[in-house]
């Protein structure tokens, strides 16, 4: 079994609870990202009969927690191989996008973009040495009839503008470490109040998705794979 480690934010809960659990069946060490220390707390009791797993506080909207839990990292777990970017606020969904305060959607984008990118930025090195990958679960940011959650998809756009342009730089660079970003659809989680429907997979069934994907040998740098196509794989490097 493999000993190497994944860092999974927002994993005390929902999809990064069950991605965690995922990975460690797996066989991956896993660092369980989270805000509230009793809530990580008891996540790291709930999985620790599946593996090798430990708390890392960590929280997406301060950049001083993104630094701490960066230099922890590096000190401890020079093995990290996989980084999941998977905490994340979507904002009011029942707002029209001229109700949200500026506030709102810099709220949003701090946890949805720029902790992603500070935590991406943070731990590229020890990434890039090991020959790693960067997950970021992430949603279409075109607004569709049924779907557009304004606050959620202005703070997941830059998102995808990050994994384009670090996909390419790392590419050009000839660095050996993955940027991708994986869009798992409708799964029933806090975010949306645990929607249901026939089109809606559970926290685990997405979780089994995203870990399958991460951990193939196909090299997904720079691009989104939407896991309910997988054909669709969206990139500006082709």
């Amino acid at each position: 079994m493999s000993t190497k480690t994944a860092f999974v934010t927002g994993a005390n809960k929902g999809i990064g609870f069950e991605t965690a659990k995922a990975l460690l069946k797996y066989g991956f060490r896993v660092l369980i990202g989270a805000r509230d220390e009793s809530r990580g707390t008891a996540a790291v009791e709930a999985l620790a009969e599946f593996g090798d797993v430990q708390l890392q506080l960590i929280d997406m909207a301060d950049l001083d927690s993104i630094r701490a839990a960066v230099s922890n990292v590096k000190e401890n777990y020079a093995d990290l191989t996989l980084l999941i970017n998977n905490a994340g606020i979507s904002g009011a969904f029942d707002k029209t996008a001229w109700d949200f305060e500026a506030q709102e959607l810099i709220d949003t984008y701090m946890v949805d973009f720029i902790g992603p990118f500070g935590l991406t930025k943070g731990l590229l090195p020890l990434l890039n040495d090991n020959k790693g990958k960067v997950v970021n679960i992430t949603i279409p940011t075109e607004a569709h009839e049924f779907f557009h959650p304004f606050a959620y998809q202005a703070a997941k756009a830059p998102l995808n503008v990050m994994i384009d342009n670090f996909g390419l730089e790392v590419a050009q660079k000839n660095m050996p470490v993955q940027i991708m970003g994986i869009m798992p659809g409708a799964v029933s989680t806090d975010l949306n109040d645990h929607a249901q429907g026939d089109f809606v997979k559970t926290p685990t069934e997405a979780a089994e998705q995203i870990v399958a994907i991460a951990t193939d040998a196909k090299n997904y740098n720079g691009k989104i794979v939407n896991v309910d196509n997988p054909e669709d794989i969206l990139s500006r490097m082709d």
